[in-house]
């Protein structure tokens, strides 16, 4: 397929992960989008809502969810959970293939029963792929549903991974994810009003109430069972972590700081043995880079990659992982165009951008 134009729709393309597409789909060699929708911006032009494609997609204009799925052979799903399943049934019935970057179908329908509501469509899940490409690359290229992971997710995951691939995944597993606010979406609130955000930081859903857990705990469980590459049916003992997000004044990024002391092990640690055994797993990706010197988040603002870097306390016996993102890129549209290409047979990292922007 990779001489043809495949056509693209986005619903909830209002929402910041919908101006993340646009952005990526625009430059994107194979792709044309022929349909977004927005109840709020509906039968308005593009830039009505997006300024900054003023001169793309010159004759899109917002339409309803159900014009825009009949148009288009692959449909993106930025909408809220719940109300996504079956907006994604409907596509899937029409012949379309899905990205979805709500949570619907992340989780099993039990696990999702837990930490969101009842599925609307459990029967469809064993349709879908978990889309952490890094780790699920195999199964996504020949998958109809990608469920797009969560931003707070993919930090974690992609920090934790090469330990819990190695047996090096301790009892008690503690993250500390630092936010950026386009992380709570586009709608306003008084938490996300300027006086209330700026010079401030405060966590929230601790002590085990972030939805991201479950998928933290289900990937890397899968990675303890089967290493390198991933299967999003298979099942996993699942491992226990702590996750404690906290809201920061910056408008993107995730930087998540993990903590673990493995159990006993014949393998050499020190600080120099895990940076090898995480530039050794991570060999090869595109969009990966494992560093000697601590990350930072604007080393990925505006990016698609994840940058990290790895440490061990000789005191305290833990290893220290740390990794970044931008949540609108490798944690949201990204990633989602990421799952896209490997879909329908494209290179990589087309429409993917590998720079982050500086200052």
């Amino acid at each position: 397929m990779a001489d043809s134009k495949v056509s693209v729709g986005i619903l909830g393309a209002s929402g910041y992960g919908g101006a993340g597409l646009l952005r990526r789909l625009a430059v994107h060699p194979h792709v044309e989008v022929t349909g977004v929708a927005s109840r709020q911006f509906l039968n308005q032009p593009i830039q009505a809502c997006w300024p900054q494609l003023v001169g793309h997609f010159p004759d899109l204009t917002f339409q309803n969810n159900d014009a825009v799925t009949q148009s288009c052979d692959v449909l993106f799903c930025a909408t809220p959970h719940g109300a996504t399943a079956p907006l994604v049934k409907k596509a899937l019935d029409a012949g379309c293939k899905v990205i979805d970057l709500s949570a619907d179908f992340r989780l099993s329908p039990g696990e999702y029963a837990h930490w969101y509501a009842q599925h609307p469509h459990p029967e469809l899940f064993e349709r879908a792929r978990y889309g952490l490409v890094e780790l699920h690359r195999e199964e996504l290229k020949s998958a109809e549903l990608i469920a797009n992971p969560g931003c707070n997710s993919t930090t974690a995951i992609l920090a934790l991974a090469p330990l819990a691939a190695h047996g090096l995944l301790g009892r008690d597993t503690v993250i500390s994810n630092a936010s950026g606010v386009s992380g709570a979406g586009r709608s306003p609130g008084l938490g996300l009003h300027y006086p209330e955000l700026n010079e401030n930081m405060r966590p929230y859903k601790v002590a085990g109430t972030h939805r991201h857990i479950a998928e933290i705990e289900a990937t890397l469980g899968r990675a303890q069972h089967m290493g390198r590459h991933l299967k999003t049916h298979e099942a996993f003992d699942k491992p226990i972590v702590t996750l404690s997000p906290h809201l920061v004044p910056m408008t993107r990024g995730i930087l998540a700081t993990c903590h673990t002391r493995p159990e006993e092990t014949e393998r050499p640690l020190d600080g120099e043995s895990l940076l090898e055994l995480y530039q050794t797993f991570y060999s090869g990706e595109p969009l990966i880079s494992v560093q000697t010197d601590l990350p930072q988040t604007k080393a990925v603002y505006g990016s698609d990659r994840c940058v990290m870097s790895v440490r061990y306390d000789e005191r305290s016996g833990q290893i220290v992982a740390m990794a970044v993102i931008d949540n609108l890129g490798k944690g949201a549209a990204g990633q989602a165009v990421h799952n896209f290409n490997l879909m329908m047979g494209f290179e990589e990292t087309l429409g993917l951008f590998t720079q982050g922007v500086w200052p």
